[in-house]
């Protein structure tokens, strides 16, 4: 199995700011409260823990440590606030890179678009449906109005109900890659409302009450619908049929990377 290790190294002005080491040497402070009895938690010398914690200071933006003198307790050493988030934000690029090299090997997942990657690396939601594709179209005015997008078939369009100052908000513009985002059972069957589109039916799994319904458009995106399985019956759904599906642009959340 391909399991690099990533270590993830930050320069400051082209000199050593943090690596995993000075990362580890920051945990143990705030752990013990010491730069002696952090040295010997993770097993270096006191001049190389003080050398490193006076080459961090001097380079960040902001103090990492503390100093706390006196009191009850003799005093010590603990982060600041910044440096508290500093080493969650080093945590959280260290975990992005580990995700980016699983979906390595998924030939599934794009690598050419940032929002398309980071969707399939990082995003979960409960939208069965999650289509991507460009904005070519906005009318709004100045209240609300619909955005329209086409999809990576580079041939289905959607129309999109949106506010102003969502628009302005996600700084949506011509050609800006989206997500659209809805619901299984927000899909409608056989209908010839808004968004309509012509389907094949792929799947139909029920468990009796529900019906989970698998979809193809003729360009090969799947969808999912989600309907009641009386519903299913009485439109004379089967595994091959022909037939129509409608989405109201209400029902259609909108996210991109801003």
């Amino acid at each position: 199995m391909f399991s690099p290790e990533i270590l993830l190294t930050l320069k400051l002005n082209q000199q050593l700011f943090t690596d995993p080491r000075r990362i580890a040497l920051l945990k143990a402070i705030e752990q013990t409260g010491s730069l002696s009895q952090a040295a010997k938690l993770i097993n270096i010398s006191y001049k190389t823990t003080w050398d490193a914690i006076n080459e961090i200071n001097r380079l960040a933006p902001k103090p990492f440590l503390i100093t706390i003198t006196g009191g009850k307790n003799g005093g010590g050493t603990k982060l600041s606030a910044y440096a508290v988030r500093f080493i969650q934000l080093y945590d959280l690029l260290t975990q992005i890179q580990h995700n980016a090299f699983k979906i390595l090997s998924d030939d599934q997942v794009p690598l050419d678009d940032i929002l398309k990657t980071t969707a399939k690396l990082s995003l979960q939601t409960s939208a069965r449906n999650q289509l991507y594709g460009c904005v070519k179209q906005i009318q709004t005015n100045g209240i609300a109005g619909f955005i329209t997008v086409k999809l990576s078939d580079e041939q289905t369009e959607l129309k999109v109900y949106i506010t102003q100052s969502s628009v302005e908000r996600l700084q949506l513009s011509a050609e800006k890659t989206v997500l659209l985002l809805i619901k299984a059972p927000l899909i409608n069957l056989n209908d010839d409302g808004e968004n309509s589109l012509p389907v094949t039916v792929n799947k139909i799994t029920s468990d009796g009450q529900w019906s989970e319904i698998v979809l193809t458009l003729a360009s090969g995106i799947t969808l999912y619908a989600s309907q009641p399985s009386n519903i299913v019956k009485q439109l004379a759904l089967t595994e091959g049929k022909q037939t129509r599906l409608s989405i109201h642009p209400e029902h259609i959340i909108v996210a991109t990377l801003v």
